[in-house]
């Protein structure tokens, strides 16, 4: 007989995911001495976006003997009280303490979600693209659950198409989903366009999920507006975590604020919560040296919000916050570069980003010469060392694109566009 798995896992994908192939061959070819570029990974950390001073307050809170176990200090409700006031003060949105839910990044947000919104047969509806943590090798698909997808327009700057998310509504649908601004495209959507989802979640009474971890990453004064602003009483679950803002994925910081300002999540909040705590001892929880740095570190950027962080029109920075205003003034060179640079290859064309880590181009070429989006993006890593993520990761609508990074410097893209440049004349001339 052997050792059977749980039932609850007999729709869990066994073959490799796509990022495992890819990276496996990736590793082959580094092994054989070839230099590749990785443009897929939004891992800031790796082109040396670090923040050093909140590495020394990292340090600081280990030497002062910060190690006892989470629950033995305040240090939870000290955190989640600064996140609090940070989103109050940086969004515009005001939540109590126990509106507050820390998990260990975005991600832990998610299975989170997943655990306590949905039962057998339920769905979620995402605009794509999306990120692909909502797609098929979603931890959602082990209690039978699924994820229901409806487009944005690329044409119209990717703005989300209302009548196909309308189509696409059931009885089954327990929430929307948004990725705002948009990993991978970088749009951020118009006031009426989230206006009008708000509206649909109000007709079905269900709440609107609003991954807003780029939402302090703008361009040319952009502001993506959290969703809580717009959404009267709608409920609203608003993801984020100090992985991009902050630039430290590996801290595993992340959190969930609930805004609900006419009880409608009352009942479910109270189940959220719970399952937060219960989870919260199977993980231990974020580890106490970080959750005296990251504490800290919310209040250094709050302490810094007199020259925001998403303005960079001239505004002299604050010792508090210039590492984040570098970042970003960084981040728009190369998201100049990126944009001009990508549509003056034949056969690209690329909508320029507003904000985020990232750009998404589509290359016309593909269905004519390539069988598919993977197929492209696997030539072009074993021929010219270059791994871009291929953008059917995020959706159907993806086919046809790759999602490229912001974060490296400009001689990097610099190369790596020649080298896809010539790729191409090469492969569709």
């Amino acid at each position: 007989m052997g050792v059977k798995p749980s039932s609850r896992w007999k729709n869990i994908p066994l073959q490799p995911t796509v990022w495992t192939r890819f990276r496996s061959i990736k590793e082959e070819l580094e092994r054989k001495g070839k230099r590749v570029i990785g443009l897929y990974d939004g891992d800031v950390v790796l082109f040396g976006h670090s923040n050093p001073p909140l590495s020394e307050i990292l340090a600081q809170a280990a030497w002062e003997g910060w190690h006892m176990y989470p629950s033995s200090t305040t240090w939870q409700s000290q955190l989640r009280e600064t996140i609090a006031e940070f989103e109050r003060s940086y969004r515009g949105v005001k939540y109590k303490v126990e509106d507050v839910i820390l998990t260990p990044g975005v991600s832990g947000c998610y299975r989170l979600l997943h655990n306590t919104l949905l039962d057998p047969g339920d769905e979620l509806l995402a605009l794509e693209p999306a990120h692909y943590l909502w797609g098929p090798s979603s931890y959602m698909y082990c209690f039978d659950s699924k994820i229901v997808t409806s487009g944005c327009d690329e044409a119209n700057d990717w703005e989300p198409d209302l009548d196909e998310l309308r189509a696409a509504m059931s009885e089954k649908t327990k929430g929307i989903i948004l990725d705002h601004p948009n990993n991978p495209t970088g749009a951020i959507h118009s006031d009426n366009a989230l206006k009008q989802i708000v509206s649909i979640a109000g007709e079905y009474d269900i709440p609107i999920i609003s991954d807003e971890i780029y939402g302090l990453i703008t361009y040319d004064g952009a502001e993506a507006k959290s969703m809580p602003t717009l959404a009267g009483d709608v409920p609203v679950i608003v993801l984020s975590s100090m992985s991009k803002r902050f630039m430290k994925p590996g801290w595993r910081v992340g959190y969930m604020c609930l805004h609900d300002p006419q009880g409608k999540m009352e009942e479910y909040s109270k189940i959220l919560r719970k399952v937060a705590l219960i989870y919260g001892h199977a993980t231990s929880n974020i580890a106490t040296p970080i959750l005296v740095a990251a504490t800290r570190a919310f209040r250094r950027s709050l302490a810094g919000l007199q020259s925001e962080f998403r303005d960079v029109g001239g505004v002299e920075s604050t010792e508090t916050d210039f590492e984040e205003r570098e970042m970003l003034r960084n981040l728009q060179r190369r998201r100049d570069f990126t944009w001009r640079r990508l549509n003056e290859i034949e056969e690209v064309r690329c909508t320029k980003p507003k904000a985020s880590l990232y750009a998404f181009p589509h290359v016309e070429a593909i269905d004519d010469s390539w069988k598919t989006t993977e197929e492209f993006i696997l030539e072009l890593l074993k021929e010219e060392g270059i791994m871009f993520a291929p953008g059917n990761l995020f959706g159907k609508s993806g086919v046809g694109h790759f999602r490229t990074l912001l974060t490296p410097n400009l001689e990097i893209l610099e190369e790596a566009y020649n080298r896809l440049e010539g790729f191409l004349k090469r492969h569709t001339h």
